[in-house]
């Protein structure tokens, strides 16, 4: 007794005493701790005997928590025959169906899932006289927890509290900025024999029906894998332990058995979006795979951040060159909880049709939108733009400027005291649209990197694919260019992504490229940018998607357009699940939402 006395004084004090005990043993060491008036928390947990005492130590105050493991609560002796006696060797062993369900009866005591992940090989577990204890779970835990959602015996909010909330209280974790997994809820596959990743190359789940499946795994704001694909380096993890974090007391951590104790408000939220955030999703689905996302601030989504740090409060927002990979990042990941809460206050109904994407975006955040038109304006008695927006910063804190001629938010910056967003001006840019265009490459596709983009049509005038090329230069892409010749992308275009390492070709034919192409983005033919009818005609109908072109394409790939559409995608190509651009229209919502929230301070 003594001995762990000693053992519990020398424990750091700034973590709970955890131990793997056994039966009685789990009593005994609740007592001490409770002596030496420490918390302690329990791994392991696998029996009826030991969740009840669990159970009991709870509603008597003592500082306990526990855990279990994924092998305890979905398997049992009864699988040890189709395992095999060698490979089923674990600790704490296999036990009885009654231990099983013991602890799905008392879910409400268990604070954490966890893995006690061991990855022994096949041979290894195979040599050794009685078997090496331990089980192979980091690529099985997930799946196999949203299989049970399926089945309706956990929710989505209890693996988020048993994997995110309760360890980073319990085990006073940082925050990890930038990081969620999302998730297919509905997909359905068998766990395989052999694993992909893992060294061990077996799984005790092997054979086992599962409906749920990780999509996408984003750290620290990079894609680290997505749809079984691990696309971070190895060396990429990194010791959160090591992260300064702010001390917790130790009495702010639940003892007792109910979960929902938990403040499961992880993070503040700005006042402008407190009833944003409370309301529920849109009840039609936005894209063809619905997924949940699982977020490392609290998933799923309960709050966001209110500290700024993303440095655009304020700023102008003029060119798409101006934002670095961390910005895109914040902003994404702002639009990603927008696009799972945005505000079902009212429809969008007829006093909102024809209004811009910014409109609606304001509307929604709950601010009010003054509209000026150039027609009726004071322009049309020859005022010039710097009096116009001068005049109309004393009215508004931000102006969103969509002007004829290039340069013109250039110059409205130049004299404007309040934050100008450029929708675009001429043939120049159209920063916002890049935005969104990247964004909805990452929710289609999970990732940006490594793919390579063909853009067609009116490359010369088309604002949105010179603000779209340029954004590109921060991720790792191939650029294939299909035009009509005297509609080619422009020069200094083209040798700007030069100098920042891009890969760009030239095509003239749209089969050419289909076949290795991921992402297809189409534009239209500009009419109002040529000075006679005939050159406008002879610049029409080259390159025209329709569901007999797309057989050339690859089957997971996305076509995309900023809209509207002439006649270059024809309607019948729009029930094909690539045909992602009236989602990405709908993505220029939150995006923009996520703009205007960062540059008015909001977030």
């Amino acid at each position: 007794m003594s001995v762990w006395q000693k053992h519990i004084a020398a424990w750091p004090k700034g973590a709970p005493l955890a131990v793997h005990a056994e039966k009685a043993a789990i009593g005994t060491m609740i007592l001490l701790s409770g002596i030496a008036d420490r918390p302690i928390h329990i791994c392991h947990v696998a029996r009826k005997e030991e969740i009840q005492l669990i159970r009991a130590a709870k509603e008597r105050g003592f500082k306990v928590t526990c855990e279990v493991c994924p092998h305890h609560l979905f398997l049992s002796t009864e699988d040890i025959p189709r395992i095999g006696a060698k490979l089923a060797e674990v600790r704490p062993v296999l036990c009885s169906l009654e231990d099983q369900k013991a602890l799905w009866d008392n879910l409400d005591v268990i604070d954490i899932f966890a893995t006690d992940h061991a990855p022994h090989t096949y041979e290894e577990k195979m040599k050794s006289e009685k078997g090496l204890p331990g089980f192979p779970v980091l690529e099985t835990i997930l799946p196999l927890l949203l299989n049970a959602v399926s089945e309706g015996r956990l929710t989505i909010e209890d693996i988020v509290n048993r994997f995110h909330r309760n360890p980073k209280k319990i085990f006073n974790l940082p925050d990890q900025p930038n990081t969620y997994v999302e998730v297919d809820i509905d997909e359905e596959w068998e766990i395989p024999k052999i694993t992909r990743y893992c060294k061990s190359q077996w799984t005790p789940f092997s054979g086992m029906k599962i409906r749920g499946k990780v999509h996408r795994v984003v750290l620290r704001g990079e894609v680290a894998y997505v749809d079984g694909e691990v696309l971070s380096p190895p060396g990429y993890g990194e010791n959160v332990r090591t992260w300064t974090i702010k001390p917790q007391l130790e009495m702010q951590l639940p003892y007792k058995c109910q979960t929902d104790v938990w403040d499961t408000t992880d993070v503040q939220t700005n006042d402008i979006f407190s009833k944003l955030l409370a309301e529920p999703r849109y009840d039609h689905a936005l894209s063809p795979i619905q997924r949940t996302r699982l977020d490392s601030t609290g998933a799923y989504h309960q709050g966001m951040h209110h500290q700024i740090t993303h440095g655009l409060v304020g700023k102008h927002i003029l060119a798409s060159s101006m934002f670095t990979k961390e910005q895109l990042n914040d902003v994404f990941n702002l639009a990603q909880i927008l696009k799972g809460k945005v505000c079902k206050e009212r429809p969008i109904d007829d006093i909102l049709r024809g209004k811009s994407s910014f409109t609606t975006a304001m509307l929604r955040l709950g601010g009010h939108v003054v509209a000026i038109d150039a027609a009726s304006s004071s322009v049309k008695k020859g005022e010039t733009l710097e009096d116009s927006i001068t005049i109309m910063a004393g009215y508004c804190d931000v102006i969103v400027l969509r002007h004829p001629e290039p340069g013109a938010a250039a110059r409205a910056g130049r004299v404007c005291r309040k934050p100008i967003i450029n929708a675009g001006d001429g043939i120049g840019e159209h920063p916002s649209q890049a935005l969104l265009d990247i964004f909805t490459i990452r929710e289609e596709i999970g990732t940006v990197n490594g793919l390579t983009i063909t853009m067609v049509g009116d490359l010369k005038n088309g604002r949105t694919v010179h603000s779209l090329a340029r954004v590109l230069t921060l991720y790792n892409v191939q650029l294939r260019y299909v035009s009509p010749p005297n509609l080619a992308m422009p020069q200094e275009i083209m040798d700007y992504l030069t100098s920042k390492g891009i890969s760009q070709k030239t095509y003239s034919s749209l089969n050419d490229v289909l076949p290795d192409t991921d992402v297809l983005y189409m534009t239209r033919i500009q009419k109002e940018r040529f000075t006679s009818e005939e050159e406008y005609e002879k610049a029409c109908g080259h390159f025209i998607v329709t569901p007999q072109v797309m057989t050339a394409a690859k089957r997971r790939m996305i076509v995309m357009h900023p809209l509207p559409r002439i006649f270059e995608i024809s309607e019948e190509f729009d029930s094909d699940p690539r045909a992602a651009y009236f989602r990405q229209a709908e993505n220029g919502l939150y995006v923009r939402m996520a703009l205007l929230a960062m540059v008015l301070g909001r977030y």
